[in-house]
């Protein structure tokens, strides 16, 4: 995220899980993060949606990294044009 964005984590994560991150950076570059929790029920409407082409989910992923690329791109300031960015775990 550029300086003075915001990073946006989504996901659903079991209770307890911590996560390690310096703060030097966060504070420096003025960043919000905003957590938002994903509903797991709503999983099957929008699989059914992406299925039948009601929503075309291609045109939104600008390009995918994996989980260890994810702090250099979220350190970073998107590139133009860029509109979201898919963390693949376990690809590569």
């Amino acid at each position: 995220a550029k300086a003075g964005g915001t990073v946006v984590i989504v996901g659903v994560v079991p209770q307890g899980m911590q996560v390690a991150f310096e703060p030097f950076d966060l504070l420096f570059r003025e960043l919000k993060v905003l957590g938002s929790f994903l509903n797991p029920y709503t999983h099957g409407r929008a699989a059914e949606l992406i299925a039948t082409g009601a929503i075309e989910v291609d045109r939104l992923i600008s390009r995918q990294v994996t989980l260890e690329e994810a702090p250099a791109v979220i350190a970073n300031p998107p590139a133009p044009g860029e509109v979201k960015v898919l963390v693949v775990p376990g690809r590569g």
